[in-house]
This record gives C-alpha cells, structure tokens and sequence, in this order.
C-alpha cells in the first residue's frame, strides 16, 4: 500500500504542477504544430528526464528535513505559508489571464529536441522545492514514507505524469486551440481554490 500510494501521490503531484499552461507544454504544442508530434515528445523525453531528476533530488532532500523534527517543522509551517502564497499568485495570475489574448512561444530552431527540453526543463527552479515541499506535506498526513523504494517509485511516476500531460499537448493541442485561452484565465482559480484548501488544512493541522 506504501508504494502505491507514493506512484499516486507521484501523479497527482506532477500532473497537478505542470497541466497549467506555461512555458513547457506550450513549447510542446507549438513544436507539435510547427514541426511534427515526434519533435514534440523528443522534447517532452527530454523534460522529463530531468524532472526525473528534479523530483529525486527535492524528495530526497526532504527526507533529510523529516528526519530531523526541529527542521521539518518549521520547513511544513514554511511550506504552509508557501501555499497561501501560492493561492494569492495564482488568484493575481488568474486575474491578469483575463487580459490577455494568448501566450508567446519563442522556439529554438537549431538545437536538438531532446537536449532543447533537458535544458528548458533544467531552466525550472520550483520543481525541486515543489517535491521536497509537496512530499513533506503528505508525509506529514502519513501518507508517504521516505525509504528509497518509495521515493524512487515516486520519481519515476512524476517523470511519467509530467510526461502524460506533456503527451496531450502534442497530441491535441489543435483539437483545444480554440479554447486555450478560456482555460488559461480559468484554470488559476482552480489551482488557487486547490492549494488553499491545502494551506487552510495546513493551518487547521498546526493550530487546532
């Protein structure tokens, strides 16, 4: 059950990251549209091999943190007002999505695909701390254990969930062309009501 639960929790966490319209998955669908959907998922390989990375890494130092109760508290009650944080940012960048018609993608004509998204991706400075903060948190409600089993299983299903969206951007980004904008100025306040639902558990947890 422990090791389900972290291919789950692995899912869940990289799906629910990266599924907002940003950089990455743009890139993808522009890639898809502009060259062809085996480029597009070269680059989404290559992104995912170092979100692989990315979520070992964050996980691992995270278990460093659990093990030490003085500064895993204090990094869970940081992680708390990271989230209410986020619920404020993605409340504004919802806001500021009403204003704008669509999202600019400049792409790199010259360079391989693979390493293109190995360095895009690389370029990600939230992921690490996004797995190390989302991994403390579940541990906190007992629902993820940090033996290297586990974490591994949890990396290699936030490669494979991240790739996953990764995939229906390539595949059918024409399909939902049309109606990206409507999703980019919604999606936010979905992601902000689900991270402070997060902080408000968080806080609730700490106080009471």
């Amino acid at each position: 059950m422990t090791f389900v639960l972290a291919i789950f929790l692995g899912l869940i966490i990289s799906i629910g990251g990266i599924i907002i319209p940003g950089m990455l998955n743009m890139t993808i669908a522009k890639l898809s549209i502009k060259e062809n959907q085996k480029q597009a998922l070269n680059f989404a390989f290559g992104a995912v091999v170092v979100v692989f990375v990315q979520s070992f890494l964050g996980t691992y130092f995270a278990k460093f943190l659990d093990a030490n109760p003085v500064f895993s508290e204090g990094l869970k009650k940081v992680g708390t007002f990271i989230f209410i944080g986020l619920t404020i940012a993605f409340t504004v960048m919802g806001i500021n999505a009403k204003k704008k018609k669509d999202i600019k993608v400049k792409i790199d004509k010259k360079r391989n695909r693979f390493f293109y998204g190995m360095a895009m991706s690389s370029f990600n400075m939230f992921a690490i701390p996004w797995y190390a903060l989302t991994s403390l948190m579940m541990s906190s409600k007992d629902l993820f254990q940090y033996d290297m089993i586990s974490i591994v299983l949890f990396s290699l299903s936030a490669a494979i969930g991240t790739y996953f969206v990764f995939y229906l951007y390539a595949r059918f980004f024409k399909l939902i062309e049309h109606k990206l904008t409507f999703i980019v100025k919604n999606i936010n306040f979905l992601i902000a009501a689900l991270t402070g639902i997060v902080a408000i558990s968080s806080l609730y947890k700490m106080y009471f």
